[in-house]
């Protein structure tokens, strides 16, 4: 995981804009094996590394979502989205055009397509499975011991760039 984060100093976007002046980013390595035999060095013993939380079919959405989405006519979504069992009308804002075999929708604002129970199948049971495993993998994550892999920039996450991992 690649953190992009600003110095240590608290830096206003207009400072960064300002002539001669840059903000100093640092790219930081988050190493989840590291992470996880620190926290549990931490507690005395000794540990393997982190296991990644499966998200098995849902992994294949940017955005999946069993209440609905909503965007601005500016935004740019990469990746798929979808809403499930609630109808595709519960993605607000986008203007989509359906596919020709009606089991997905595009749209200008998203880079790869929309999905909703309402589209034709295999589309509804592709999503109930999708839906399924987001739970199974809810419930799994939270289940685990944190190991120091919280509240990545205080909590102040904009500007960074995270990839997954």
């Amino acid at each position: 995981l690649f953190l992009f984060a600003a110095a240590a100093a608290a830096v206003t976007p207009e400072e960064c804009v300002a002539e001669d002046t840059a903000l100093l980013q640092k790219t930081i390595k988050i190493n989840s094996d590291t992470l996880a035999r620190r926290g549990a060095a931490s507690q005395g013993e000794e540990s393997d590394a982190v296991e990644k939380v499966d998200l098995g079919t849902a992994a294949n959405y940017a955005i999946l979502t069993k209440s609905g989405i909503s965007t601005v006519p500016s935004s740019s979504i990469t990746g798929n989205i979808a809403v499930s069992p609630i109808a595709g009308t519960a993605m607000t804002g986008f203007s989509f055009t359906a596919d020709s075999s009606a089991e997905f929708s595009r749209s200008s604002q998203v880079t790869g397509r929309a999905f909703a129970p309402t589209d034709s199948a295999p589309t509804p049971t592709i999503l109930t499975t999708a839906v399924s495993d987001m739970e199974t993998a809810y419930t799994n994550a939270s289940q685990r011991n944190n190991t120091e892999g919280f509240n990545i920039g205080g909590g102040n996450i904009g500007g960074l760039t995270l990839t997954p991992g």
